[in-house]
């Protein structure tokens, strides 16, 4: 039973996500995580998200930097996925 308190999940929100997970595969990851969900979101130019930042930047640039981020050797040493959340 679902607690009413706690919003649903849009389709477009659920086909981010689901899209973040074939990003993440795509890659070699075996986790998803919020660089996945960004390069998503950043690939969707009708989420409201991504045209406010088209407003600012180029959201083609920024998917590219965390490609380039994602990809580099270091990625994985990097990660802290181990690190508690606040």
């Amino acid at each position: 039973m679902r607690d009413e308190r706690t919003p649903r999940s849009t389709p477009r929100f659920d086909a981010l996500v689901a899209e973040a997970g074939r990003i993440a595969v795509g890659l070699g990851h075996q986790h998803t995580g919020a660089e996945h969900l960004m390069m998503a979101l950043l690939r969707d130019p009708d989420a409201v998200p991504t045209q406010v930042l088209a407003e600012l930047v180029d959201p083609v640039e920024i998917d590219k930097r965390l490609l380039t981020l994602v990809t580099s050797p270091t990625y994985h040493e990097n990660r802290h996925s181990d690190r508690p959340h606040s």
